[in-house]
């Protein structure tokens, strides 16, 4: 019999779920993602879409730069960039979540570095950020950006 057509039956919860009858259990036991900013932890907050970039930065590149038209790569220096991400917050703790980010346009910023496996600081500015609000009292999660100086 094909199952094609059907609504299979799917059960989710945070470390594991259910899918046409198969229980599926997720590893949980890694390191998650943790930001302070100005030493306020708003790890609780994050979802797990959140990301952290590593960038250069660099001057006077492109192939414009050389006669033989190979580019030329002038890095001056590396950046960091923390895109958050939350889930459904209720209303106070939305305000919780922002209330570092609204004090000043520039911040201090604690967070686990993918990258080495280590705790990086950095001082960083607010990116653009969006929220959207989904009934009354509860937000149905919001993004930003922040980005270091």
């Amino acid at each position: 019999m094909s199952n094609k057509g059907i609504l299979m039956e799917q059960t989710l919860n945070p470390k594991s779920f259910t899918s046409n009858g198969r229980t599926y259990s997720l590893n949980m036991s890694g390191p998650t993602m943790t930001v302070k900013i100005n030493g306020k932890d708003i790890s609780q907050y994050l979802a797990p879409n959140s990301s952290v970039g590593w960038y250069d930065v660099s001057i006077d590149s492109g192939r414009s730069t050389n006669a033989n038209g190979k580019m030329i790569l002038n890095v001056v220096s590396t950046k960091y960039r923390l895109d958050l991400a939350t889930n459904y917050l209720t209303s106070s703790e939305f305000i919780d979540f922002f209330s570092e980010i609204i004090k000043q346009p520039t911040m201090t910023i604690e967070f686990y570095n993918p990258f080495t496996g280590g705790t990086n600081t950095i001082s960083a500015y607010r990116g653009d950020r969006t929220a959207n609000p989904y009934m009354p009292n509860i937000v149905g999660g919001t993004t930003i950006a922040l980005i270091e100086l």
